[in-house]
């Protein structure tokens, strides 16, 4: 079987590959691999395979709708009438969301992101040694385990 479990790369992991060697657990049944960072710059617009979670339209699409019921609301007491200032007022709308949502959106990548994951760790083991290991790996504060057979 094998135990895989994710870590970040702190005194935590060196304390369970030990604990794990003191368990009975050979070295040659421990991989520990390190993940490199990647410096890859997040893109404005999803694609239909590529999705961030991140929407540039819902704040355009919200302010459009709410400056069109005013400006034609308006628009009424105004010289070009409740059409054209429905219209204008919705194109400033979106454009105004959209300069809101990109000024934020370059703000939060602006920030150092990173993810938590910095090393697997990799135990080959018998079956009877499973519960041990996981029991080890979650003390010593691992992010994630999970097991194949």
């Amino acid at each position: 079987m094998h135990v895989v479990a994710s870590f970040e790369h702190s005194n935590f992991l060196e304390l369970a590959i030990t604990d794990l060697m003191q368990k009975g657990i050979e070295a040659n049944r421990i991989c520990a691999i390190p993940l490199n960072k990647m410096k890859k710059e997040r893109r404005l617009f999803d694609t239909l395979h590529r999705a961030d979670g991140q929407s540039m339209f819902d704040l355009p699409t919200i302010l459009a709708t709410i400056f069109m019921t005013l400006g034609v609301m308006w628009g009424f007491m105004w010289e070009w009438g409740p059409i054209i200032w429905g219209l204008l007022s919705f194109i400033g709308g979106i454009v105004l969301g959209l300069i809101i949502k990109y000024l934020l959106y370059k703000k939060e990548l602006q920030k150092n992101f990173h993810y938590n994951t910095e090393v697997v760790l990799i135990v080959h083991c018998k079956p009877n040694e499973v519960e041990v290991v996981e029991t080890v790996l979650f003390n010593h504060l691992a992010i994630g385990i999970g097991r194949k057979n």
